[in-house]
């Protein structure tokens, strides 16, 4: 089975991080997806660009929605104070292996894990 690990931080708080303490997160951060890459748990994934550098949002209104015009803001706009910073899709026997993946992310904050239909 494939699960999407989303990888959430307080992007204020990495950002006032020392340079040193970021570096080195930066660093068991890359060990923790290059070994779970050669062992073949991670088959995908990146870094994603912080939520200030978004460019657009859509506001599309209701699920089924009819006539209502979609709503185009330019420009960062995050609502909560933790943002996706990356993600990894990992392929595993089941939810627990999943769970258990997510437990040794190396950098804090909060990791969601979701199935992935196929």
């Amino acid at each position: 089975m494939r699960y999407l690990l989303m990888f959430y931080a307080d992007e204020d708080a990495w950002t006032a991080l020392p340079a040193a303490e970021r570096d080195a997160a930066i660093g068991r951060i890359g060990k923790w997806f290059g070994e779970h890459a050669a062992a073949g748990t991670i088959v995908g994934g990146h870094k994603l660009a912080g939520g200030r550098r978004a460019t657009t949002t859509v506001r599309l209104g209701r699920i089924q929605r009819s006539g209502d015009a979609p709503i185009v803001t330019d420009g960062p706009f995050v609502e909560a104070k933790e943002a996706v910073g990356s993600y990894a899709i990992v392929e595993v026997e089941d939810r627990a292996r999943a769970v258990a993946v997510a437990k040794t992310w190396p950098a804090g904050g909060l990791v969601e894990v979701r199935p992935i239909d196929e």
